[in-house]
C-alpha cells in the first residue's frame, strides 16, 4: 500500500485507539490486558500500511508476545485480578476538560487541512541500514530503554513479594 487511504485510517485508527480506551476503562485487569494485546496489533497494522513490515514483525514479537505475555504473568502471580478505580477524574469531571478541550483542538486542525498525505514515499531500507542506526546513532535511547524494562520488571518482582508476604 502506498500510505494510507482516508477510510483506511479511520479504520485503523479505530483498531488502535478503541482497545487503549478500553484498557485504561476496565476493571478487571485480564480484559485490560487482553484489550491491550488489541492495542499493539493495531500497531503493528499500521506499521504494515505504512510499508514497515520488520518493524510490524518487532512490534507483534516483542509487544504482543513478550511484553504482553510477562504482564498477564505479573497479573496472575499476583492473583489480583481488578484494579482499583480511583482515577482523579471520577470524581472530579472538571479535570477531563483540558483533555477534551485539546483532544478537539488537534481532531479541528487535522480535519479542517482537507487531502492528506500520511505516509513518506517509503524508502525501504534493509535490515542492516536498520540495524546500524539503531546500535550505532540510536545506541544510547536503546540502552535507556533496556534499562527503564529492566527496573520496572525488577519493581514488579518487589511488587509481588511484599503482595505475597501479606
Amino acid at each position: 500500500m502506498n500510505g494510507f487511504s482516508t477510510p483506511l485510517f479511520y479504520i485503523v485508527a479505530a483498531v488502535v485507539i478503541i482497545p487503549a480506551v478500553l484498557m485504561v476503562s476496565f476493571r478487571n485487569l485480564i480484559y485490560s490486558a487482553i484489550a491491550m494485546i488489541a492495542s499493539f496489533t493495531g500497531v503493528a497494522i499500521v506499521f504494515i500500511t505504512l510499508n514497515a513490515e520488520l518493524l510490524a514483525a518487532a512490534q507483534l514479537l516483542i509487544y504482543v508476545g513478550a511484553i504482553s505475555i510477562l504482564i498477564l504473568f505479573a497479573i496472575m502471580l499476583t492473583k489480583q485480578r481488578s484494579g482499583e478505580l480511583r482515577l482523579f477524574f471520577h470524581r472530579q469531571a472538571w479535570a477531563a476538560l483540558p483533555a477534551a478541550v485539546i483532544l478537539a483542538a488537534v481532531l479541528g486542525v487535522v480535519l479542517g487541512r482537507g487531502k492528506y498525505n500520511y505516509a513518506p514515499k517509503p524508502q525501504n531500507p534493509t535490515t542492516a541500514q536498520l540495524s546500524r542506526l539503531l546500535f550505532n546513532q540510536y545506541a544510547l535511547p536503546f540502552e535507556l530503554v533496556s534499562l527503564v524494562l529492566l527496573v520496572a520488571i525488577a519493581g514488579a518482582v518487589l511488587l509481588a513479594k511484599r503482595e505475597k508476604r501479606r
